[in-house]
């Protein structure tokens, strides 16, 4: 998951399999804002991320998941590093027909 790991610090990201919505992983489950990521700040920290990564697409509950570098501001707040990133934060680019649906609301 991780060949060309981006320079540090890092969150784990990915898309949620039913909603196709992007999440982060906030150390304990996906959640729908980058702002509630659990952001690495060394090699050890980005390593468990990934390992929580490779565990839930084996889950079945993601697709996609792989480390992303950010910018921590001097309020705590997370920016993405990198377009594409930056690009998902504003959501799917497919319209969706089911119900509503709220990553860490399930």
């Amino acid at each position: 998951m991780d060949a060309k790991r981006p320079a540090l610090p890092l969150v784990l990201t990915a898309n949620d399999l039913l909603s196709g919505y992007t999440v982060y992983h906030d150390g304990a489950r996906w959640m729908a804002k980058l702002g509630d990521a659990l952001a690495a700040c060394d090699p050890e920290a980005g390593d468990k991320l990934n390992a929580i990564g490779l565990a839930e697409l084996a889950r079945g509950a993601i697709v996609d998941p792989y480390l992303a570098g950010v910018a921590i501001g001097v309020d705590g707040a997370l920016t993405p590093r990198h377009f594409r990133d930056a690009y998902r934060l504003s959501g799917p680019t497919i319209t969706f027909a089911g119900p509503a649906f709220v990553p860490g609301e399930q």
